[in-house]
């Protein structure tokens, strides 16, 4: 089973652009979705829900379950703690893990980078973009040549 993990963020469409990627680049269609979500975001999760929802029905993948977890914003030790849980409960079943480090905050996604690396997980992927001037747009809307997307474990820690 494939397993998407991701964080709400800054803005709605890096998790957006960042799942497209995965899916586009890699081919990885999520079978279920990790969605780590802070109180002050909860209305962007709600959102991103459905548009992560939209997109993997267009590419054929309908009733993905998405589990949302809650976290709290600056408790850096608890929510990574919390993300290592998921990491290691599906780890514990075979499954194929990739984690988005594109959206979150550096020091939950530094904690989930450890985890990721000691439970030896599939992808570690990352969207970055050259130019800021159009980052809230969706995905094919934002020139190719200012995206750069990455699997951080097959491409630079082989």
């Amino acid at each position: 089973m494939k397993i998407y993990i991701t964080m709400t963020g800054m803005s709605r469409w890096a998790e957006i652009n960042s799942l497209w990627a995965a899916i586009r680049h890699h081919e990885f269609v999520p079978e279920k979705i990790y969605l780590f979500k802070t109180q002050a975001r909860n209305s962007d999760a709600e959102i991103l829900v459905k548009c992560f929802n939209i997109l993997l029905e267009n590419y054929g993948a309908k009733n993905v379950p998405i589990e949302e977890i809650q976290i709290v914003e600056g408790d850096f030790a608890q929510s990574g703690k919390k993300v290592l849980e998921v990491l290691e409960k599906e780890k514990s079943h075979g499954n194929e893990i990739a984690i988005d480090i594109t959206p979150g905050r550096r020091a939950v996604m530094s904690s989930a980078l450890m985890a990721a690396w000691k439970h030896e997980i599939d992808h570690i992927f990352y969207l970055y973009l050259d130019d800021f001037r159009k980052p809230d747009n969706p995905y094919p809307l934002i020139p190719f040549h200012f995206q750069h997307f990455v699997d951080l474990k097959k491409e630079v820690w082989r």
